[in-house]
């Protein structure tokens, strides 16, 4: 068999600037989505959430696949951005 033109390693998301626009729309759907239907969230499960998602973002940086990471990086700034707009709206 020839030599395939896409290797098998390939990244998802291999144009990081594309990436960041992907990462840009999840950030604002999911603090959308957070700040219609979530009031706040407990300071421990925000914690945790964000943990989570640094973790994630971390794995899969390291599997090559860095513009996956910065999706998982946008869900945990609309997180804490969602924690930020409520704090300041609510005081």
């Amino acid at each position: 068999m020839g030599v395939r033109a896409i290797g098998a390693q390939m990244a998802v998301l291999p144009d990081l600037a594309a990436a960041g626009l992907y990462a840009l729309v999840a950030f604002l759907l999911a603090l959308g989505v957070l700040v219609i239907f979530v009031e706040t969230l407990p300071p421990r499960r925000l914690v945790a959430a964000l943990v989570g998602c640094l973790l994630v973002a971390v794995v899969l940086a390291g599997m090559g696949e860095a513009g996956i990471g910065f999706l998982a990086l946008a869900v945990g700034g609309a997180l804490l951005a969602n924690q930020t707009f409520e704090w300041m709206t609510s005081r």
